[in-house]
């Protein structure tokens, strides 16, 4: 009886550090959860933006490479008349200003492809950010499933909604709210 006795108390020793180890990770997933799919979205924003603004200067400045070959056509045509010194003067310091703006071009180019590689740096970002909430979600699930005592369906049921959950392309804020008031958390 005195050994049952021990086995009994050991067990409720066990429970009360696995309720202390429960409410511990509560608040920390609680608040990931809540705060990881508003940076995502932001991330994902963000990146809607840079893409946005990317083809668009990215258009802009194939317009101006544009206007300044036609530019270098003309110039070099009006030289070959060879025209009078002032003119000629004026013309060689256009054609040289025409080769500074598509020196300029280049380097606009340039920085554009790293812009380009900081969307794909932001996108790397996301995708972490989208294991650690599929990671944060498992945890949820371990530990409901570690704190009651449920059959194999009811536990089945849980997985089921936890992968219909991040089978999603987004995992919104309330859907996460959703599960966690299902899960008692």
């Amino acid at each position: 009886m005195k050994e049952l006795e021990e086995i009994i108390r050991e067990l409720l020793e066990n429970v009360k550090e696995l309720e202390g180890v429960i409410e511990n990770i509560k608040k920390p997933v609680t608040e990931s959860s809540q705060l990881l799919p508003e940076t995502a979205k932001n991330i994902e924003d963000v990146m809607v933006f840079l893409e946005k603004t990317s083809h668009t200067i990215m258009n802009l400045l194939e317009k101006i490479n544009e206007n300044s070959n036609k530019i270098g056509e003309d110039v070099e045509f009006l030289l070959s008349l060879n025209p009078i010194p002032k003119v000629r003067q004026r013309l060689e310091s256009i054609k040289e200003k025409n080769q500074e703006n598509i020196n300029t071009l280049l380097e606009l180019y340039t920085h554009m492809s790293f812009h380009d590689l900081a969307g794909q740096q932001l996108k790397t970002v996301l995708d972490v950010l989208q294991k650690v909430k599929e990671t944060l979600l498992d945890v949820i699930v371990s530990q409901v499933v570690a704190g009651k005592d449920l059959n194999e369906e009811q536990v089945q049921g849980i997985k089921g909604k936890v992968s219909e959950l991040l089978s999603q392309d987004r995992i919104s804020q309330d859907d996460v709210d959703k599960l966690l008031e299902e899960f008692g958390l």
